[in-house]
């Protein structure tokens, strides 16, 4: 089991790799004691005095009988800027590579990401899944999305190129086209056949970790707008169907009835459906959209940036 300074470490370096993502914000809610507990699977009690330590640092604020809070900025300890400070050079050490100075440098993201707010068609089979990315693909990629269904294409034949004016109107609109590995052969050929930039998007993959890790102690409740996400959960982890309880979002009544104890997961969809959910969240603030993803997303982004000035 790790020691208290060990798992200090531990819940330091995601709690800023958080911060740097821009995932956590200063004042937000952190996991609880048993939350944190159960992911690194550590005795509850190393934890609280793991957290304990970060409150000395000033990185957190434990506020009792409330939770675990990301303590203001002007509170952040030497530690965390020390590490933001190191990041930011590597990354302006690489841009005097291209002949660009740091006077130079914010210009150039400027004109970099933020000189159109681009459409982009995100097409996926259920509701929760639609939801997470578009929500995540205008709030984190700056993207105006727009939700489509599968079966809004016509059917696939094969290798031949689909007819673009058989495909959505709205396909025509917009610049990128996102989908999953699930209806990558149906919607990769129709963003060919309209010239759109294309990024398939896989699930973050410590997201996906935390749930497999939920899913061997017992199983898990999930809180869902649309009975296919379930569909979707079983098939990607590879359980059987009562390992994966589905609870809609609309039925009030069996929302209720759940062990307010027990913690759960629930979509954004869900969340947005019921801003007063008390549950405790296996998954209260990750991004759905993998690194990988979302650095493919970032190039097509500056790509369209940088074409639109002509450079």
């Amino acid at each position: 089991m790790p020691a208290n300074a060990d798992l200090a470490a531990l819940i330091r370096n995601r709690i800023v790799g958080e911060m740097h993502l821009g995932h956590v914000r200063a004042g937000d809610q952190l996991p609880s004691v048993r939350d944190f507990a159960r992911e690194l699977d550590a005795d509850h009690r190393a934890v609280g005095a793991a957290l304990r330590l970060l409150e000395d640092e000033g990185l957190v604020e434990i506020r009792r009988r409330a939770g675990t809070f990301v303590a203001q900025q002007e509170r952040l300890g030497g530690e965390m800027l020390s590490e933001t400070a190191g990041w930011l050079a590597d990354v302006l050490t690489e841009a005097r590579r291209r002949r660009i100075g740091i006077p130079d440098f914010p210009d150039f993201v400027r004109s970099s990401t933020g000189r159109g707010r681009f459409r982009c068609a995100c097409v996926e089979s259920n509701t929760d899944s639609s939801t997470a990315v578009c929500m995540e693909l205008e709030e984190e990629f700056g993207l105006e999305s727009i939700s489509l269904h599968p079966d809004d294409f016509p059917p696939q034949k094969g290798r031949a190129k689909p007819d673009p004016s058989a495909l959505p109107a709205v396909l025509h609109d917009v610049r990128i086209v996102v989908t999953s590995g699930y209806h990558m052969h149906q919607v990769k050929p129709a963003a060919e056949a309209l010239g759109k930039h294309f990024v398939m998007v896989s699930i973050n993959s410590e997201m996906a970790r935390i749930v497999e890790r939920r899913l061997k102690e017992g199983p898990l409740t999930v809180i869902a707008v649309d009975p296919a996400f379930g569909d979707r959960l079983r098939e990607a982890f590879r359980v059987r169907p009562d390992r994966i309880r589905m609870v809609m979002a609309n039925d009030r009544a069996a929302i209720a009835r759940l062990d307010r104890t027990e913690p759960v997961l629930a979509t954004r969809a869900a969340r947005r459906a019921l801003p007063d959910l008390d549950l405790p969240l296996i998954l209260p603030r990750f991004p759905s959209i993998s690194l990988e993803a979302s650095r493919e997303l970032a190039e097509k982004i500056i790509r369209l940036n940088l074409e639109s000035t002509g450079e």
